[in-house]
């Protein structure tokens, strides 16, 4: 009895040992299985980590949102003001204010860039020039950052600007009229306007056309001149509206406009003391090149010549040669018109003023070829005024000197 509970004994314990030793030779042989699998998960760990990171990135905000009120502001003055960008991503953020298009906006901090913690913020810092501005104005400021997904942030920046009705300004509209008028009247007989007109009649004479046609056609001419230079003003004046922005650069044409307003007025006083000097047109500076007077010439018979042509179709001829004749004569009328362009429209809140101003101006300068029409007709001869020119040709150079000397002197006032 005793035998056989032993013997039993014995082939459970063989059972027991037989059994760890094929669990153990199942692990021996499953062993490279169990690296291989270590290392796929320590790969998926690393993966799933370099991926978490790879999510965390900068996200530029702006908490007072993309469009900045400025309010109510005054014209002429100098603002400060500020804004905040805050950095509501996971890892740091670059920042770098700019500003573009708008000489108004100066940036005082940050002046370079920078780095915005996690969660973190900065306030940066703006000036703002409302120089020649009136109205509803809109300008913007540019943040350029390492958002992947916002690059270039733009903010808006908006505001309603009061001009101040200063006294230059009621004095410029007391006496601007007189001073307007008076410099297109002095262009108008300005030599360079007034040969030009004498020989456009005197050529349809030789030619042989009734005052009728005489008439018409010298109107049609006038009408193309004034109409080209109203044209010329406009462009002038939209030039001067597109510096606005740019105050520094609006600056330096208006105080180079003075300076050269100037220097006319010194060679227009030369020219008078020169003809007084010798009695010689031919003797000035200011004047007409030759070869300019030439294609003028050429131009105006090229039109009239054909007196085959209908007078409508001799109508349409004069008044592309009047457009061409005053695009090339504006070489010595347009020493007087710019300076005046720029003294009229030198004041943002007078532009309907100075639209006016602009018409007021071609209208005087047109209102001595209208004379010359009418006695043309009359019967005064090219002979009678080339005298007239002669006689009176250093008065003009002297009238012309002074409206140069103070239009360049009202420049340098206003933008000194």
């Amino acid at each position: 009895m005793l035998k056989l509970k032993t013997r039993n004994k014995k082939k459970k314990n063989i059972k027991f040992l037989s059994f760890e030793f094929r669990v153990l030779d199942l692990f021996r042989v499953s062993d490279l299985g169990f690296r291989v699998f270590g290392r796929f998960v320590t790969f998926c760990f690393f993966i799933l980590i370099a991926s978490l990171n790879a999510w965390a990135a900068p996200e530029i905000s702006l908490p007072a949102g993309r469009e900045y009120d400025l309010g109510n502001l005054e014209e002429g003055e100098l603002y400060q003001r500020a804004f905040t960008i805050a950095n509501s991503g996971d890892k740091p953020l670059e920042v770098k204010v700019v500003r573009v298009g708008c000489g108004c906006t100066t940036i005082l901090y940050p002046k370079k860039k920078l780095e915005i913690a996690a969660g973190g913020s900065i306030e940066a810092r703006f000036s703002f020039n409302t120089e020649g501005m009136e109205g509803d104005e809109t300008k913007y400021i540019y943040i350029e950052s390492n958002d992947p997904e916002t690059p270039l942030l733009k903010l808006k920046l908006t505001t309603q600007v009061q001009r101040k009705q200063s006294a230059a300004i009621k004095r410029f509209l007391s006496w601007g009229l007189l001073t307007v008028a008076g410099a297109g009247l002095i262009d108008g007989i300005n030599p360079c306007a007034f040969t030009v007109l004498v020989f456009f009649i005197s050529f349809l004479n030789f030619v042989g056309y009734r005052k009728r046609e005489l008439l018409v056609l010298g109107i049609v001419f006038i009408l193309a001149v004034f109409l080209t230079y109203i044209l010329l003003g406009l462009g002038l004046f939209k030039f001067i509206q597109s510096l606005e922005s740019f105050t520094l650069l609006s600056k330096i044409i208006y105080l180079g406009t003075a300076s050269l307003a100037v220097i006319l007025g010194i060679y227009s006083l030369y020219d008078w003391y020169i003809y007084r000097k010798t009695g010689n047109p031919e003797d000035v500076k200011l004047r007409l090149p030759d070869f300019i007077k030439r294609k003028i010439h050429k131009t105006i018979q090229g039109a009239s010549r054909n007196k085959k042509k209908t007078l409508l179709e001799l109508a349409g001829a004069v008044f592309l040669s009047g457009f061409i004749v005053s695009l090339l004569e504006s070489v010595c009328t347009g020493q007087t018109y710019i300076p005046t362009i720029a003294y009229v429209f030198r004041d943002p809140g007078l532009r309907m003023h100075a639209l006016g101003y602009l018409v007021l101006y071609n209208l005087m300068f047109i209102l001595p070829l209208v004379i010359i029409l009418i006695a043309g007709l009359a019967g005064v001869g090219s002979e009678a005024f080339s005298k007239l020119i002669r006689r009176h040709l250093g008065v003009v150079k002297l009238l012309t000197a002074a409206l140069f000397f103070f239009l360049g002197i009202l420049l340098f006032i206003a933008k000194g």
